[in-house]
């Protein structure tokens, strides 16, 4: 008895641990994703830098060497000494901004203030690197040009569904007004049609019970006959003009009917006016307004369909994540402009290469993304390798040179016990384990 009931928090401490281990380890995995990418994010400066970001980035794949390490971190602080010195300060309120603040501060003031929809903030925040990377005043003034292009688009979106809502809302207001007008007629008409019955009832009553009368009094069959006949002209009179009035009454209410018809075939067409054009603004929120594709919104709820929902049977659902290669590099030499147009180039190749139901999104920068379901289990890899291969045989010419694009693939395989955050962790490290590798490749997790 003794033995078991030490052997129960022996058991428990074990198993503490095994736990704290599992949490640990998958720190040490976000930490080292979080290095690479920041190594990524600061090349193209320097070569003695870059030389000492990819050491990093061999060592962050690595077993942990502290003998190794710091070397590197020496490496790393030299090259960053050697870097032009960049003033970096928190961008003040627009109140506190001095007569001296350069034009980049300014804009980034702007852009950290301006609160629009997920679309807009979207291309904000493609802004937000190029006024951070230069001091060119032409650059600038294309940026602040394309923040206020991003501002008026905003506003003339709302602006256009200000109105159109105006606009159904009188549609809608006109066409009760017709309703309760209509349904007003008909109680108006009930009440006199109801009124006219009551009357010839009294009237047929009256002739009926004065002819009974007359003829309990009648002195001779000649005077009979007058009365009868005078009272049946009178019922005869009375009937014609209840007749007529039905006729009259049944027109209208049959042209009522017809307008109401009318008018309800409109509340139709309104509403149906009304979904497409809640279809068409969920489209335009699900989609990236630059390449034409899916936007990570899109992706995100996909894959949380996906992961929410069993495979079938005798398939298999696998994640791509592509970048494209030196992108920045294409900016820097060639202008956005050029950038803009080498993503919209590599969305259209890569969904001319890709099934109707696969879905593609744009991820975020130059990164995309792809959810596939196939019966083959090896199609992950070769739907990247053909992806990959279609990019680089892909040329265009910006300012009379050739530019030349690549892209790096990491793919993974979605698991049974999968969260998107699980699945595309995995995708994304697969991504950066093709970038240490030299690029334009593809891995698998």
């Amino acid at each position: 008895m003794k033995s078991r009931a030490t052997a129960n928090p022996t058991q428990n401490a074990i198993e503490q641990l095994e736990r704290a281990e599992k949490r640990w380890a998958r720190i040490d995995a976000l930490l080292r994703r979080l290095v690479a990418r920041l190594t990524y994010a600061a090349e193209g400066r320097l070569p003695q830098l870059d030389t000492a970001l990819g050491n990093i980035r061999t060592l962050a794949h690595a077993p942990m060497d502290e003998k190794a390490l710091e070397p590197l971190l020496n490496d790393l602080a030299e090259a960053v000494r050697s870097l032009d010195e960049i003033p970096v300060s928190t961008p003040p309120t627009l109140k506190e901004l001095p007569n001296t603040t350069s034009v980049s501060d300014l804009l980034m003031a702007i852009l950290d203030r301006l609160q629009l929809d997920k679309a807009a903030n979207t291309c904000l925040d493609e802004l937000r690197g190029p006024i951070i990377a230069t001091a060119d005043p032409a650059v600038l003034i294309q940026q602040a040009e394309a923040l206020a292009g991003v501002v008026n688009h905003h506003c003339q979106q709302i602006g256009e569904q200000k109105v159109g809502a105006e606009r159904l809302l009188a549609q809608v207001s006109e066409q009760l007004d017709e309703l309760n007008h209509y349904l007003t007629q008909e109680g108006d008409d009930h009440r006199e049609d109801s009124g006219a019955r009551k009357n010839l009832d009294q009237h047929l009553s009256h002739a009926i019970d004065t002819l009974g009368t007359q003829v309990q009094q009648a002195k001779n069959l000649q005077t009979l006959r007058e009365d009868v006949q005078s009272r049946i002209h009178a019922i005869t009179v009375h009937m014609q003009s209840f007749h007529k009035r039905e006729e009259l009454r049944e027109r209208a209410w049959q042209t009522r009917a017809d307008l109401m018809n009318q008018h309800i075939h409109e509340l139709e067409r309104t509403a149906q006016d009304l979904e497409a054009n809640l279809h068409q603004e969920q489209q335009l929120a699900s989609t990236d307004p630059l390449t034409g594709i899916d936007n990570r919104l899109a992706f995100d709820n996909y894959l949380e369909q996906i992961c929410q929902n069993a495979t079938p049977k005798g398939y298999y659902t696998y994640l791509l994540v592509l970048d494209i290669d030196y992108f920045k590099n294409i900016n820097d030499q060639f202008g956005h402009a050029a950038g803009d147009r080498a993503l919209r180039i590599v969305a259209e190749q890569l969904r001319a290469r890709l099934r109707a139901e696969d879905l593609l999104a744009r991820y975020g920068g130059e990164e995309f993304a792809v959810v596939l379901k196939t019966s083959t289990m090896k199609a992950g890899t070769q739907v990247a390798e053909t992806l990959r291969a279609g990019i680089e045989k892909l040329r265009f010419r910006c300012q009379q040179k050739p530019v030349h694009i690549t892209i790096s693939c990491g793919v993974t395989r979605l698991r049974a016990d999968d969260t998107p955050a699980s699945v595309f962790e995995r995708a994304d490290r697969a991504l950066y384990q093709a970038k240490g590798k030299g690029r334009n490749r593809c891995e698998m997790l």
